[in-house]
């Protein structure tokens, strides 16, 4: 007998193994319910309980496919220049601690390093700016450059940034700002919206299931990615790297996991102190923006520094522009302590066609202490 999207319902609270086939059916069932309350609640119990079930990676899968097979048919795809190694970039959002926009900061340090980046990103509701709002802040323009003129823009710099906000409407019209925290989609989705395909990935995760992602994302085609996660005590959780914390890291690279390069994050993790003054969100969109320019230009000498040069270390890494993650982060912060990260992001609001007038005055803008942001508020993020 088929199975109903309350039967689905139901089978979640059984310790029993669901068959993939039954949470794909089930989930698509529940999509498919008018708009409402029951159809958010029952997509909120599933979705959630494929989580604490585990995760059960065929379970999770299945949930997975049968999100994307909403919209799956009107995507496109678009492959790097020859012999140029993209890295694709993006996190899960919904962390418990609000940063300044480090992964894009660290992205542009990379790219200043000789890395090809591709981040992909939306708008965020709670965090004051996610990384298209730092994109619009800095005056660079996205909407009107199409996917393959933004592959050739990162095939030049070195950074290039995908809007994956309208990569799911279908899905996004029963998904979207009704979740607060993450759940089974969050171990795999936003990754798998990329419009370019690349040889590599790093993906932030709010979650300790570092493993568990991995794993997922190298199934479902990711040559080789990175899953990433770091805790601050027993509740707060961040999509970035950040030193001095608990970090978790897995990447698997043709299905093996590289144990010898996990160890090497953490290990560059720990060797930075904690200070998370110096990363927490500003109030202000504009200062928060701010922030991580201030780090770009070489003019921050807190640990705020340390932290892109963490992240931008993975990516250096995974981009093979570094050999290892120590490696990397001493080339990471020396690009940052000569500017070349803004270097580069000057160059690509040019080449966007953007409004420099706009990254100038934010470079000159005066930034009060931070302000952490209620983690309670809503965000909207693909996943």
């Amino acid at each position: 007998m088929a199975v109903t999207a309350p039967l689905l319902a139901h089978k979640i609270n059984s310790p029993a193994d669901i068959a993939p086939q039954d949470v794909h059916e089930g989930i698509t069932r529940i999509l498919a319910l008018p708009e409402g309350p029951t159809r958010d609640v029952m997509l909120g119990s599933v979705l959630t309980g494929l989580l604490l079930r585990g995760p059960r990676l065929e379970e999770v899968e299945a949930a997975v496919q049968a999100a994307t097979d909403l919209d799956r048919k009107g995507w496109d795809f678009h492959h790097p220049p020859s012999g140029v190694r993209f890295v694709g970039y993006t996190g899960s959002g919904k962390k418990t601690f609000k940063t300044i926009n480090l992964s894009t900061a660290a992205a542009l340090v990379a790219a200043a390093g000789g890395a090809h980046i591709a981040k992909l990103g939306s708008r965020s509701a709670s965090s004051k700016t996610g990384s298209r709002d730092f994109i619009d802040q800095i005056g660079a323009t996205s909407d009107t450059v199409s996917h393959r003129e933004m592959v050739d823009i990162t095939g030049e710099v070195g950074f290039g940034f995908f809007s994956i906000e309208n990569r799911v409407p279908k899905f996004d019209r029963c998904y979207g700002g009704r979740f607060q925290a993450v759940h089974a989609l969050s171990l795999a989705f936003p990754a798998l919206l990329s419009p370019v395909t690349c040889p590599a990935y790093v993906y932030g995760l709010s979650y300790p299931a570092v493993g568990a992602s991995a794993r997922l994302l190298s199934k479902l085609g990711l040559p080789d990615v990175t899953v990433m996660n770091s805790s601050l005590g027993k509740a707060a959780q961040v999509d970035e790297l950040l030193p001095g914390s608990q970090v978790r890291a897995c990447r698997i690279n043709s299905g093996q996991e590289d144990l010898t390069f996990n160890d090497d994050v953490r290990r560059g993790a720990a060797s930075m102190p904690q200070d998370l003054t110096s990363v927490a969100q500003h109030e202000d969109p504009r200062e928060n923006v701010a922030a991580a320019i201030r780090v770009l230009a070489g003019q921050d000498r807190s640990q705020a520094r340390n932290a892109v040069a963490l992240n931008a270390a993975l990516l250096l890494v995974m981009s093979e522009a570094a050999p290892t993650i120590q490696s990397g982060i001493d080339k990471a912060l020396d690009l940052i302590d000569a500017g070349a990260g803004l270097d580069t992001l000057r160059q690509f609001v040019r080449l966007t066609g953007g409004a420099p007038h706009r990254l100038r005055a934010l470079m000159h803008l005066a930034t009060p202490a931070a302000v952490l942001v209620s983690p309670v508020k809503r965000e909207k993020t693909p996943c």
